[in-house]
């Protein structure tokens, strides 16, 4: 098999065999470089999301120790983009030969301008001996497509900085699949973000919905933040966008 090799090789010397035989005992671990065969991960995102990916290596027999990752990055960006990124399947460290285990998913989203209105869920590919009953088939090319279905959970911030204010939390569904090892070389994997458009309450019977939006509860302790609704039930105000607010997302009744 072919290797790409991307950090500084071992080099020896015929004046140096007390050396290289060292190196060889030790895998000489300062040689690294990724395989010739690869998959291709692609997929959409919607504007203002971001992905990173991070694959690794690991599991050779005899190479206790031994593992490696290689990060693969898509930047925000204001409109919906897409990604795609080549990912090797094995790796070479020393005399390890690593095979790809898992490549975890790392997806980013911005709900605002404000450098604290962001969020992030984690999703993942693993790599399988066989895929399980439940998991999404690959197509008749050999392809593999699905959906990830990303939404926004609001709650009342409890940092002091923003006590008070609306914060959101990334949820995305289905952002994982099995990938079949024999399989996996030359094929494509596919996995398109959407976002939802209603937001939810990221605790449960905490806002209650009526005709003009989400409002949320307050009761036998009235903290500053929401809490479990109550019969009948009693309501608070929070901050949104500078502004005093009963209902989200359209701050007035």
């Amino acid at each position: 098999m072919l290797f790409r090799t991307y950090t500084r090789s071992c080099r020896f010397h015929t004046y140096a065999w007390p050396a290289l035989l060292g190196l060889l005992l030790s895998g000489c671990s300062a040689l690294g470089s990724v395989g010739a065969d690869t998959f291709t991960f692609k997929g959409e995102l919607p504007a203002d999301f971001a992905l990173k990916a991070q694959a690794h290596y690991g599991g050779a027999e005899g190479c206790s120790g031994h593992g490696h990752v290689e990060a693969f990055k898509e930047d925000y960006e204001k409109a919906p983009h897409g990604y795609q990124f080549e990912i090797p399947v094995s790796y070479r460290d020393g005399l390890c030969d690593l095979h790809l285990i898992r490549v975890g998913l790392f997806i980013h989203a911005k709900y605002g301008e404000q450098d604290w209105q962001h969020s992030y869920d984690n999703g993942g590919l693993v790599v399988v001996e066989e895929t399980p009953p439940n998991a999404t088939p690959y197509q008749a090319d050999g392809a593999l497509s699905k959906t990830a279905q990303c939404s926004w959970l609001f709650q009342i911030s409890k940092a002091q900085s923003r006590r008070g204010e609306i914060s959101k939390i990334l949820n995305c569904a289905g952002a994982g699949a099995y990938l079949l090892r024999k399989a996996l070389a030359s094929k494509t994997v596919q996995i398109h973000f959407e976002q939802s458009g209603e937001d939810r309450p990221y605790y449960r019977n905490y806002w209650l919905k009526t005709e003009s939006g989400w409002k949320p509860c307050t009761g036998r302790w009235g903290t500053r933040f929401e809490e479990f609704c109550t019969t009948p039930p009693q309501f608070r105000t929070f901050t949104k966008d500078g502004g005093t607010c009963t209902v989200y997302p359209n701050c007035k009744e």
